[in-house]
């Protein structure tokens, strides 16, 4: 009986810890990379960031605009987007209430993440009045 209860400890234990340790590593892996032009479509599902690797390796100006899925309505739709840079830093920020954000900001070379998040008064998460795609330019 003692056993079970060590086992039983030991893998509740794993399970509560895993989300912790994962957190703790770098958060650059795994992350698409936004790159100059168009992204693929995006969907806009509230409490669901999206975050993009941005890779600048020589100072310029980053300009990223969001663009509602065509042919649908982006009234209702609140996204925004913050700009981080290696040290985890906000060192930009845009917001639209009408489905349409503009981030402009100058950059020195290095490695920076998006994250985008919204949310959409109408239709459900997987309707296509909740898709965008991102502009970039650099």
């Amino acid at each position: 009986m003692k056993i079970k209860a060590i086992v039983f400890s030991a893998v509740v234990a794993s399970i509560l810890s895993t989300p912790v340790l994962a957190s703790l590593g770098n958060t650059t892996q795994n992350l698409p990379l936004l790159e100059r032009g168009v992204s693929s479509t995006q969907m806009l599902v509230q409490g669901q960031p999206k975050r993009f690797n941005i890779n600048i390796e020589q100072a310029t100006t980053l300009k990223v605009v969001s663009e509602h899925f065509p042919g649908f309505t982006s009234t209702g739709n609140r996204i925004s987007a913050v700009l981080y840079n290696e040290a985890g830093q906000q060192v930009a920020e845009a917001s639209s209430p009408r489905g349409h954000f503009e981030l402009i900001r100058q950059l020195q070379p290095g490695n920076y993440q998006l994250e985008v998040s919204g949310s959409s008064l109408g239709g459900n998460n997987q309707s296509d009045s909740n898709r965008y795609e991102l502009h970039v330019a650099y």
